[in-house]
């Protein structure tokens, strides 16, 4: 490989992660603004603030933000049918 394939390559690496790198953070920015919006809906409905809203808050964000990982980054084919499933490997599952 010569200097100018190994200064693309590097360059194209550069701006997948820069791409990630911005998905990733206003990724974040919405899910916040979600969960908050989310949580607050769910108390007017309720017509009182939960005692743990903290815990709440967490839960709702934990779950945005794996949906979230999963659509910007998702697993990728070769590896999820590499994985066997329990049922074929005749392990049980507990």
């Amino acid at each position: 490989m010569d200097q100018l394939d190994r200064e693309v390559c590097v360059s194209a690496r550069l701006n997948r992660a820069m791409a990630f790198f911005l998905y990733f953070t206003l990724g974040a920015i919405v899910t916040y603004a979600a969960t908050d919006w989310i949580l607050n809906h769910i108390e007017q409905t309720r017509g009182k603030r939960f005692a743990q809203r903290n815990v709440i808050f967490f839960i709702i964000l934990f779950v945005l933000a794996m949906l979230l990982m999963h659509i910007i980054n998702p697993v990728p084919k070769s590896l999820s049918k590499s994985l066997p499933a329990a049922h074929e490997t005749g392990e049980s599952v507990r």
